[in-house]
């Protein structure tokens, strides 16, 4: 994960409720976040352009209903390298950037030291790059296969009500 030199303590209350609303209402427009955090309108633009700015916001994207357009393949693959060494891993993980169906990863600790989360157009597809990804990194000792039968949580956000104790529970409940 990416880490800011900042740290949350640059945020104040306010500016934590921006970030939930806007994390779970993308498409919000500024009067109807002004309005749901308790400032005027110029004001939350105000707001809403520094955390912008100061990256605490890293962009907006609209989450696409895959399934209508399409049938895909989800696996989810954990990788094991048999070389533990820095630059393996280094290696290992700019080839999973390099693969467009590879949606997320992550770098973990225990029985397997990667997980991918790959979105296919068939299972054929699947096999090619995980076959090219083991010529590729001769390291990887072991891949083992997922396949997703159904998502049963999407993602929908990080709980910064949760995970940031600046919020107090007359924040929570205006959510």
């Amino acid at each position: 994960m990416k880490r800011s030199h900042s740290c949350s303590h640059d945020l104040d209350r306010t500016d934590l409720r921006i970030l939930q609303q806007l994390q779970q209402h993308g498409r919000i427009s500024n009067k109807e976040l002004a309005e749901s955090v308790h400032l005027s309108a110029s004001a939350c633009h105000e707001r809403t352009q520094r955390l912008l700015e100061s990256g605490w916001i890293s962009g907006f994207q609209g989450q696409v209903d895959i399934e209508r357009l399409c049938e895909p393949v989800m696996c989810i693959a954990t990788i094991s390298l048999n070389d533990h060494a820095p630059e393996r891993f280094r290696f290992l993980e700019q080839c999973i950037q390099n693969m467009p169906e590879a949606i997320s990863a992550y770098t973990v600790s225990g029985s397997c030291d990667l997980i991918v989360h790959f979105a296919c157009r068939q299972m054929s597809r699947y096999m090619n790059l995980t076959n090219d990804l083991i010529q590729t990194v001769p390291e990887i000792g072991h891949i083992n296969t997922h396949v997703v039968l159904k998502q049963s949580k999407p993602f929908a956000g990080y709980p910064l009500k949760e995970l940031m104790p600046g919020l107090t529970a007359s924040d929570r409940r205006q959510s």
